[in-house]
């Protein structure tokens, strides 16, 4: 039997339609929401009872649409939480924590230098990372995470705790498993941050500087303006949905679950401190502010941070005992993205900024985290 569509939507889609890379059998209401055949919209990701649970616990749909790391295959949206997390007053036991050698394999994702992806898992026979039980680790803390606007961001969390904590501060009723962000999710946020003309100082892209965060209220947190449409179309949300992350450039540092082996990094350990622009071939350009349609990497001078290679060779610091002792002897460097205060250089601040000299069993007041979700299908 056919199914027509009424005069009215009919004419609400036509209005709304906007032709730019659309089937144009989609139509829209007067609201913006997607119109099947049957005449039934469909209900936007945040309009979902799963999207409404996220939103309450403050997380932000990111949206894709577009390759972020160069595979030839656009990235869905993921949800990101909207400001650095914050310890609840809830501990978590230690029984069941599982061991250093797990807590590592299951949630971080090592450099490959064949693919210049993050696609590895750490060996399960490793014997870099102990077997035992994680919770002798001395020192060790764990509480639940929260996101929300109120005090200061938690640091003090190593990758390894920050990521443990993410695995005990699940949202109940929502499909998706929250840990800490990848760096492709990491890197889709950089690039709709730097190609967005909101947040560039001039209004234009690639002029003036980016905004360290654009402040709001009398505090001195600030956001990035993450919108639609930028890079690619998400079919989650609508083509002008735009939504605002805080706190990803300034104040602390973040972990993410990337990984590096020492002898992996781009310049060895040796160089320190250095434009994107010096890394040259053997880093790949998706893991670069590099704006769209352009070849070179944005200047620090842009806002979008700097590259820090470490001061040794001998291993990364660690301040945990995961490996049987601490100090610089961590095979593996975990990366810590924006912020400036990682190693106090005002200059390494910035949405893109990576800091790859702590291990997994690294600790300072000066690194935080948030939480993301897996990829939405």
């Amino acid at each position: 039997m056919k199914r027509y569509i009424s005069f009215s939507v009919l004419i609400a889609g036509m209005v709304l339609y906007s032709g730019c890379g659309e089937d144009r059998s989609t139509l829209y209401d007067s609201s913006g929401h997607k119109i099947g055949l049957s005449g039934k919209k469909t209900r936007w990701i945040y309009d979902t009872r799963e999207g409404r649970n996220m939103i309450s616990q403050n997380y932000v749909y990111i949206p894709g649409g577009f390759d972020v790391d160069g595979d030839g295959i656009d990235e869905g949206g993921f949800w990101l939480a909207k400001y650095e997390a914050k310890e609840s007053n809830e501990t978590v036991s230690p029984l069941n924590l599982g061991t250093i050698r797990e807590a590592i394999r299951n949630n971080f994702l090592i450099y490959n230098p064949e693919t210049r992806l993050f696609d590895q898992q750490l060996d399960a026979n490793s014997t870099v990372y102990r077997s035992t039980p994680l919770f002798t680790v001395p020192e060790l803390h764990v509480n639940r995470i929260v996101f929300n606007d109120e005090g200061n961001a938690t640091g003090s969390y190593s990758p390894v705790e920050a990521a443990v904590a993410m695995n005990y501060s699940q949202i109940e009723d929502v499909p998706w498993r929250l840990s800490l962000p990848s760096e492709k999710q990491w890197m889709q946020v950089v690039k709709l941050v730097i190609n967005n003309k909101a947040n560039w100082t001039s209004g234009k892209v690639g002029e003036g500087r980016l905004y360290q965060g654009k402040r709001y209220s009398s505090t001195n947190r600030r956001y990035f303006v993450i919108e639609n449409s930028i890079l690619g179309n998400d079919k989650h949300v609508p083509k002008d949905y735009s939504t605002r992350v805080y706190d990803l450039s300034g104040g602390l540092a973040e972990w993410t679950k990337g990984m590096f082996a020492i002898n992996d990094r781009f310049l060895g350990g040796n160089a320190g401190l250095i434009e994107y622009m010096a890394l040259g071939a053997n880093a790949p350009m998706w893991w670069m502010p590099v704006l769209e349609g352009e070849a070179r990497p944005l200047h620090s001078i842009y806002g979008a941070g700097m590259y820090f290679d470490g001061s040794n060779t001998s291993g990364a610091t660690d301040t945990l005992n995961l490996t049987g002792v601490t100090g610089d002897v961590d095979p593996f460097a975990v990366v810590a993205r924006g912020g400036s205060a990682a190693i106090g250089d005002e200059s390494l601040t910035g949405v893109s900024a990576a800091k790859l000299s702590y291990g997994p069993g690294f600790k300072d007041p000066s690194i935080g985290f948030r939480g993301a979700s897996e990829y939405v299908e």
